[in-house]
């Protein structure tokens, strides 16, 4: 089996180069094609069901009974310099972090929709904010 898997691998790199740098991302891509090892983290009113960040679609939830879990995400034991400690001390070069999911709820407090968490949660905290003033990163 291992030996299919070489083989795919094999014509899948001869088939498919690297694409060519373009105008947008030349200067970037360097930087990203050391930085090698981060973190991606989905985070949203989803953590309230603990069903994944699908469950609209999974479980056929009406969108009306979804959106009620904002009035249930408080994680008050958030903190932004603990996340930031571990992926720095695990030697994570980035984060990425979605801001906005497909749900239509920012995690970040923004006036062009109160379907935010600063708005439409108990907690009332921006974490975003917290992540990008947090000093670990540097």
């Amino acid at each position: 089996m291992a030996a299919v898997f070489q083989a795919a691998a094999a014509g899948a790199r001869a088939e498919f180069p690297p694409a060519a740098d373009d105008s947008l991302t030349s200067s970037r891509t360097p930087w990203w094609r050391d930085a090698k090892f981060g973190m991606f983290i989905h985070w949203g009113i989803y953590a309230v069901p603990a069903r994944g960040e699908w469950i609209i679609n999974n479980t056929h939830t009406p969108v009306a009974e979804y959106e009620k879990f904002a009035a249930q995400f408080n994680p008050v034991k958030f903190d932004a310099r603990q996340w930031a400690k571990v992926a720095k001390d695990a030697g994570m070069k980035f984060v990425v972090i979605t801001t906005k999911h497909h749900d239509g709820f920012s995690m970040f407090h923004t006036n062009l929709t109160p379907y935010n968490v600063v708005s439409s949660t108990p907690w009332r905290h921006d974490p975003m904010k917290d992540l990008a003033d947090t000093k670990t990163w540097s």
